[in-house]
């Protein structure tokens, strides 16, 4: 098991794929949400380097940044796939932010599919809906 943010590893790869669904900016505070399971795994809290969090908030800064760090995991992530590996990432986009993550990235998109996400819990309304972006490295 790894443990740490994908900025500072060297991945094991390589991988045929990566499936992943990133934070999405200024949502959700995610080391606070499972703060219970770090410490019942007694894992280092590194929410200072949480990406795209609640408290950092959407302005142009917190976007940029959040733009910053989910382009070099993801450049992490193409070095250790395989040749024509892909990368497919679950994201609601509505900033359109990710054509640029991914440029930076180094990855070119292929597909983009919309899914309706119809089984959201508390009482928001509003249709919503999902992208599933498959990339490939560059």
């Amino acid at each position: 098991m790894l443990h740490g943010d994908t900025r500072d590893l060297e991945l094991p790869g390589p991988f045929d794929a990566v499936v992943t669904s990133p934070p999405y900016p200024g949502l959700i505070d995610y080391h606070e949400q499972h703060r219970y399971a770090y410490e019942l795994l007694g894992l280092d809290d590194l929410r200072q380097r949480e990406i795209g969090a609640a408290a950092r908030g959407t302005s142009k800064a917190a976007l940029t940044a959040y733009s910053e760090g989910i382009s070099t995991v993801f450049a992490a992530c193409g070095d250790a796939l395989r040749p024509r590996g892909r990368v497919v990432i679950v994201v609601n986009d509505r900033r359109d932010l990710y054509p640029e993550i991914l440029e930076r990235a180094g990855l070119r998109l292929e597909q983009r599919y919309q899914r309706h996400v119809n089984r959201r819990t508390g009482r928001r309304a509003g249709e919503y809906f999902e992208d599933v972006l498959v990339a490939r490295r560059a």
